[in-house]
């Protein structure tokens, strides 16, 4: 039987760039090289497109643009790659998988390149992507699902913030509204603070969410598609000592702790899995997502948001809320690579 190509896409002109290369990595690592010709595909952070061509612990450590790579581009009309080396050649995909996080690729724009030149790719699509990778939006959408969310507001670049931050009962988050991984996230207790954490929110897009302080327990579940059905997982928890689960806990910090299953009553779990589902049927998800929630001291369940492609390192949290489910990393692949294909 004819291997499968997969190409797997990694790197980007991303915040979380460096959290991309260990997912690969990861990936890489536990992947059937048996039941796949592997490409490997990296973008640098200044969006140069390169097959990498030599060992997979140059990508961990970020010397993998400097080794043996090839320049490569895409071919508008058959969604292959072409490979720019001594010559124009042809590399045909069966499937990509976009192993991207943050903007310039989980946002939507590397699937829209996708979907317009025809190419099958794991994943949610461009609308989709772009849908969850706004904030403020997919909580809006939580709200009219019956789902609770912080309270929150969106301020754009350029808009007169005074009265909002006048009106604001502190302490509250301020985060952009289209980055991942609590990048440019922090926790403002006076105006001041909140002033300077609107700024920094702006340097990773447009426009800011203010949001409520919500004091509460750290909860997710991975979804994901197999068969025709789709798989919900238990909830997991994350314990940390520091204020919030910002971007240096997460891959930093070793002060953290993560509960598998969260320590819960049958109840909560069963309600937070019928949200995990109608909010990946209702924001057109597709393949794969993690669902994030706050458990409040009083039991009260709250949407935070939904990552459409998870992070895949070693203490990621979707690939242990699977293994949870008896799902190993190399399953997980292969059933993702499985309904694509059957998908498109």
């Amino acid at each position: 039987m004819k291997k499968q190509t997969l190409c797997v896409i990694f790197g980007g002109k991303s915040s979380e760039y460096e959290v991309s290369l260990a997912s690969v990595y990861s990936v890489l690592s536990h992947i059937d090289r048996e039941k796949y010709e592997l490409v490997r595909l990296g973008i640098t952070k200044d969006g140069e497109w390169y097959i990498f061509e030599g060992e997979d612990g140059e990508i961990l450590n970020d010397t993998w643009h400097r080794g043996s790579v090839v320049p490569v581009a895409i071919d508008m009309s058959t969604g292959n790659l072409l490979a720019l080396d001594r010559g124009i050649y042809a590399i045909h995909i069966d499937i990509f998988l976009p192993l991207l996080h943050g903007e310039y690729g989980e946002d939507g724009r590397v699937q829209g390149l996708l979907d317009t030149v025809g190419a099958r790719y794991i994943g949610c699509d461009s609308f989709s992507s772009h849908l969850c990778m706004d904030k403020g939006l997919t909580k809006k959408i939580a709200r009219e699902l019956g789902i609770a969310v912080a309270e929150a507001r969106v301020v754009r670049r350029g808009q007169d913030c005074r009265g909002i931050l006048d009106k604001l009962t502190y302490p509250v988050f301020i985060k952009p509204c289209m980055a991942g991984s609590s990048v440019g996230a922090c926790k403002a207790d006076n105006r001041e603070m909140a002033e300077q954490g609107i700024e920094r929110a702006f340097k990773y897009c447009s426009c800011a969410l203010i949001e409520e302080y919500i004091r509460g327990r750290e909860i997710e579940l991975a979804v994901m598609e197999k068969d025709g059905g789709l798989i919900v997982t238990r909830a997991g928890e994350i314990g940390y000592r520091g204020e919030f689960y910002d971007y240096d806990t997460k891959y930093r910090s070793k002060d953290v702790e993560y509960i598998i299953p969260a320590k819960i009553d049958e109840k909560t779990e069963k309600y937070l899995r019928e949200c995990a589902k109608k909010l990946f049927y209702s924001l057109g998800c597709r393949d794969l997502c993690r669902v994030d929630f706050f458990l409040t001291d009083g039991g009260e369940v709250i949407f935070n948001e939904v990552n459409t492609m998870p992070g895949f390192t070693e203490s990621s949290m979707f690939p242990m809320l699977m293994r949870d489910m008896g799902y190993s990393m190399g399953e997980i692949i292969d059933s993702l690579v499985k309904n694509a294909i059957v998908k498109f």
